[in-house]
């Protein structure tokens, strides 16, 4: 089902699920894997979306789909429609959407429900009318929810007591040098039981998640002072220079140098 509409395009479909072309596309591309893992391609690395996860491609960003499981499912935005959205709640800041997958409970529910609903559709008229009221929904919701260059926080995240207090401790503590023993600990359970459990509510493990929310803290420290890249990768807990630029690249596809010219004036 591959259905256009004034905000951009829907594709879902269960067959020709193979390797696809590189593809560079002019809008915000949202993939989830609603059934099971899907991977895709870049020009510095591979991308996983685990079950129930979402990851987003940012306008004329090179890809390329190497696996979907089951089903493929993505929603292209219009540009416009991100824009459109910022401005209706008082948002100015550019928005360029970190390159990895996730989990959020908000747009998990979104995608179960259009799904179920386009499943259950009679016809692409309607189809079309659903998604004219629906898609503005999933552009507000990636931009209150989604990670990127426009906060320095991950979005809030319910979660079972044991887990969120794992999650605040990391949060108040983010510059310790914490091993999966040590975050194990407070949760309760060991390491290998809790490492299973924060990937399964979050979409990441313990440590890329800590090494991600180090890296968005670092953000502001990049768009509004002039302090060194040195000096701000260590003040946020990376360990070298070197550590936090392999992470910006793989997040963001460019140096944090690069990011701060970007986004320097936009802040």
């Amino acid at each position: 089902m591959l259905i256009e509409h004034k905000n951009g395009v829907l594709l879902k479909r269960n067959e020709r699920l193979g390797e696809r072309d590189w593809r560079i596309d002019p809008c915000y591309k949202v993939i989830f894997s609603p059934l099971g893992k899907g991977k895709y391609q870049t020009p510095i690395g591979d991308i996983s979306i685990p079950k129930d996860s979402f990851m987003v491609f940012n306008p004329n960003d090179s890809h390329k789909q190497l696996q979907a499981t089951k089903e493929k499912f993505l929603i292209e935005l219009n540009t416009d429609t991100i824009e459109e959205c910022q401005y209706g709640i008082g948002q100015d800041t550019d928005i360029e959407f970190a390159r990895f997958s996730y989990k959020h409970p908000r747009i998990t529910q979104w995608t179960t429900f259009v799904r179920d609903y386009i499943d259950e559709a009679n016809d692409e008229k309607e189809i079309k009318y659903f998604l004219d009221h629906s898609i503005p929904q999933l552009a507000l919701l990636l931009v209150k929810y989604g990670n990127g260059s426009h906060i320095d926080e991950f979005p809030s995240l319910k979660s079972e007591e044991n887990l969120q207090r794992v999650i605040d401790a990391l949060r108040e503590s983010y510059t310790f040098d914490w091993t999966l023993d040590e975050m194990a600990s407070v949760y309760g359970l060991n390491k290998y039981q809790f490492a299973h459990q924060f990937k399964r509510t979050t979409g990441m493990a313990p440590y890329s998640w800590l090494q991600t929310y180090r890296l968005l803290r670092s953000q502001t420290d990049l768009m509004v002072t002039t302090k060194p890249v040195l000096e701000i990768a260590l003040r946020h807990g990376f360990h070298s220079v070197s550590s936090y630029n392999a992470l910006f690249r793989k997040v963001y596809h460019k140096t944090p140098t690069m990011f701060r010219r970007q986004h320097k004036s936009m802040k």
